[in-house]
């Protein structure tokens, strides 16, 4: 009888699959991600048994996000599976940490999900987009037309943040198909920052500056930023 309730080899080969290609388009993971995100199904003690088996196979893994939280990204037969190079097997710096999980968790977390696109997907969808603002972080809205540009918040002051926003708008204006996307509300500047009180500032700041009307700009509130130290200047 003990046989019938564990997963079968297809199964597990399966949910692997699924984490591998998960982490591959998301940079890492986290088992609260894994199990409310990709597995709703299974408990959070199967996710994290899972996991812990996919870092015994090399799949995944680990390193803290903060203590005693811990995030995993590929490990090497993960990348090696996933085509991707050895150098996403290492942690992530201390920049693109809290960049990297914020857009996790807006992916994840949002209603409807978004789908984290990579630096091809965007270019082949977007082929007029110039290569270096390609390379941006961009989200595909679950269900509709609607690209996202991330930008996220390391903690900058208010009017340094909304200055780059301009910038990364004003940088994609010369575009006519951008213009085109903005007048038929395809496409959405994403804020990521860490409370409700500094996203209200910043849509404050933001209109002082000359952005293309209709401009649809969305703030996405990750309280999980506080979780990391950074400088103030840094954006």
């Amino acid at each position: 009888m003990a046989e019938k309730t564990q997963p079968t080899n297809d199964k597990i080969s399966h949910r692997t699959s699924i984490v591998i290609q998960h982490v591959a388009r998301n940079r890492l993971t986290t088992i609260d991600v894994l199990q409310r995100a990709v597995f709703p199904n299974l408990s959070r003690n199967a996710v994290a048994k899972m996991v812990t088996r996919l870092c015994q196979q090399g799949e995944l893994i680990k390193y803290t996000l903060r203590h005693p939280t811990l995030y995993f990204v590929l490990g090497e037969q993960g990348a090696k599976s996933a085509g991707l190079a050895l150098h996403r097997t290492r942690p992530l710096g201390p920049q693109a940490l809290p960049v990297e999980y914020a857009v996790l968790l807006h992916a994840m977390f949002s209603r409807p999900p978004r789908i984290r696109l990579s630096t091809l997907e965007t270019m082949t969808r977007y082929p007029w987009l110039p290569p270096k603002l390609g390379h941006a972080v961009h989200c595909h809205e679950h269900g509709t037309d609607i690209l996202e540009l991330i930008r996220v918040d390391l903690g900058g002051a208010v009017d340094h943040v909304a200055r780059k926003c301009a910038a990364d708008i004003n940088a994609r204006r010369i575009s006519p198909e951008f213009l085109a996307m903005v007048a038929e509300n395809q496409f959405r500047l994403v804020v990521a920052t860490g409370t409700p009180e500094k996203a209200a500032s910043l849509r404050r700041a933001l209109k002082n500056h000359n952005l293309p009307q209709g401009l649809r700009v969305h703030f996405s509130v990750v309280p999980e930023l506080h979780y990391f130290s950074m400088r103030t200047n840094d954006a």
